[in-house]
């Protein structure tokens, strides 16, 4: 499976440490209709389809990953994302397919909230709360 990353899992240790995998380099690349915001009272991210081009979203592609990792990954993200196909344009403008976890449409509202979520404040802001929270200190 293809995997199209936008948060928490671009921090390489938070990658390595979810999903067991060590110095696998993932291709630059967006995907456009989503919008990006942090969820309601949480330092994390969340995406929500919107159709709208204009709408991108940078991460990074992750391809062929094992069975195992995807396990471990769905775990991570538990029952508030869903995993869906998107098409993903990478830097060299080919796009490829991949899944990537969402917030449902239905749910973003109570979800979401309206601060947009970027990585510089995340690491500049709560990267050290969150990998204690998750992965001990």
């Amino acid at each position: 499976m293809n995997l199209f990353v936008y948060g928490t899992l671009l921090v390489p240790p938070i990658w390595e440490a979810v999903t067991g995998i060590n110095g696998l380099t993932g291709r630059d690349g967006s995907i456009a209709g989503h919008q990006i915001f942090r969820v309601q009272g949480g330092d994390f991210p969340g995406i929500v389809r919107t159709g709208e081009k204009e709408d991108k979203i940078a991460g990074k592609v992750f391809c062929d990953l094992p069975e195992k990792a995807v396990k471990r990954l769905d775990a991570y993200e538990g029952t508030l994302y869903e995993r869906q196909e998107v098409t993903v344009e990478l830097d060299d403008r080919t796009s490829i397919a991949a899944q990537t976890y969402v917030i449902p449409e239905k749910k973003a509202p109570e979800i979401l909230s309206a601060t947009p979520w970027t990585l510089d404040w995340f690491e500049e802001n709560a990267l050290d709360s969150y990998w204690a929270r998750f992965f001990g200190s």
